[in-house]
């Protein structure tokens, strides 16, 4: 049947003015005047109107009329609450992580997590029957949220882990700070104790699969506390009073409970070549500028008086060195401690060396030594390890595999852990008494949002 061609032209119109209505919340959402988009809608209406008395078929029935005019109604309130929505302030999206937040800056809530899906294959040198063992772990699953509130000043942090033992959540930090002006910030909370620079750069940042055995031993791990901290052009600076080390009671314990009579950590950075920001990881971008940093860090606390648990004198030190140079970098520390009480007088020390470069944009080998004297062994712990990262979307997105070899044998102070965690989270198991050669084989997948 023939259709007329104002009939045509009145389809296609129609057809249109769908399309750009369906588009209008999008178009709202980008902050498009309500009044203007209201009188575009009108003009559609006036022009189907016009060709509907013009049509000598009347295409356009009263029943169709009525429909457009309800799309057009259903549109006009999306738009509305759209708009709504805008001048209320609510923001959100995705800026190096998905966040929500108020128009005018002062409330951020930013949402950040981690997933490592490792496997690890552990071979011991010895006659045991297990003496090979191999499995997957879900070694870090974590929810991360920072952000401020009332103003950007006042910021907060809260992390947990999944863990890979049971998966149950354990609250790793949580703190309040104010930032004060000129570079300095007051934090008070749970956090990392600001030592030991291996142990300070973030699980996601970490340039072999994991950190090393002298770092699980010898970090002070987590605890609460208060801190004051400086960041300046070229000196980063922390000091806090806090319950001292994770071993000694001093993470998500209540305020009463037994842990140390007083507990102090200072650190000190020295920026002398690139930024701040290059040093947040352990890997030299390809492109990054030469950047060359120092660090040490001090720690002393004394156990808890009058209780029927051994008191603890721990005096702790290190010092480190971080190079970069856009496409290889390498990292240095030594650390020693000294340990006194009633049954025990050690004097222990470590040290470890890794560096790392790029062979193609997204592929990085890398290799590390450490070495430790735990002051009670009869040999040293000595591990190699050699490994490559092939980043798909830098820490984002990576997959990592790396082989350590004991040269010595792994005694129970690095494999079960004297006061840090010991090996187990790094697939290293305690050797039998002069045993050496064990194997740690490990391959992991990491996503960060």
């Amino acid at each position: 049947m023939h259709t007329p061609r104002v009939g045509g032209a009145a389809l296609g119109l129609a057809a249109a003015a769908t399309v750009m209505l369906a588009s209008a919340p999008a178009a709202s959402a980008l902050g498009e005047d309500d009044a203007s988009l209201r009188q575009r809608v009108a003009e559609l209406e006036a022009r189907l109107a016009e060709l509907n008395q013009t049509s000598t078929h009347h295409w356009l029935t009263e029943q169709r009329a009525a429909d457009i005019r309800a799309l057009v109604q259903d549109v006009l309130a999306d738009a509305d609450t759209r708009a709504s929505l805008l001048q209320g302030g609510g923001t959100a999206g995705w800026d190096n992580g998905f966040f929500l937040a108020s128009a005018d800056g002062n409330f951020r809530l930013n949402l950040k997590g981690l997933v490592q899906v490792r496997y690890v294959f552990n071979h011991q040198d010895d006659d045991a029957e297990d003496s090979s063992r191999g499995g997957f772990e879900s070694r870090r699953t974590k929810l991360i949220f920072t952000g401020h509130v009332v103003d950007p000043s006042w910021i907060y942090k809260v992390q947990g882990n999944f863990s890979s033992m049971g998966g149950g959540f354990v609250l790793e930090d949580a703190f309040i700070g104010k930032a004060l002006g000129n570079g300095w910030t007051f934090l008070a909370g749970q956090v990392k104790v600001p030592m030991q620079r291996e142990f300070l750069v973030e699980d996601y940042d970490q340039l072999p699969v994991e950190r090393s055995l002298v770092d699980a031993e010898f970090n002070a791990g987590r605890t609460q506390g208060a801190a004051i901290d400086y960041r300046g052009d070229w000196l980063h600076f922390t000091f806090g009073y806090t319950d001292g080390h994770t071993a000694t009671g001093g993470t998500n314990a209540p305020a009463l409970a037994y842990d140390t009579e007083y507990s102090l950590t200072a650190r000190a950075e020295v920026l002398l070549a690139g930024s701040w920001d290059q040093f947040a990881d352990l890997t030299s971008w390809k492109g990054e500028e030469f950047g060359f940093m120092l660090g040490g860090g001090i720690h002393y606390q004394d156990g808890e008086y009058g209780t029927a648990a051994d008191e603890i004198e721990a005096l702790q030190w290190t010092v480190d060195a971080s190079l970069e140079f856009g496409g290889a970098n390498l990292l240095a520390y030594v650390v020693g401690r000294h340990l006194d009480s009633t049954t025990i007088d050690l004097d222990q020390y470590g040290f470890v060396i890794q560096g790392g470069f790029f062979v193609t944009d997204d592929v990085e080998l890398f290799a590390r030594y450490e070495w430790g004297d735990d002051d009670i062994s009869s040999e040293d712990l000595s591990i190699v390890t050699v490994g490559f990262n092939k980043y798909f979307s830098r820490q984002q997105l990576r997959w990592s595999c790396d082989v350590g070899y004991g040269l010595n044998e792994v005694s129970a102070t690095w494999g079960d852990g004297l006061l840090g965690t010991g090996g187990a989270g790094a697939g290293w198991r305690t050797d039998a008494s002069d045993n050496d050669g064990q194997i740690v084989f490990r391959t992991q997948l990491q996503l960060k949002f």
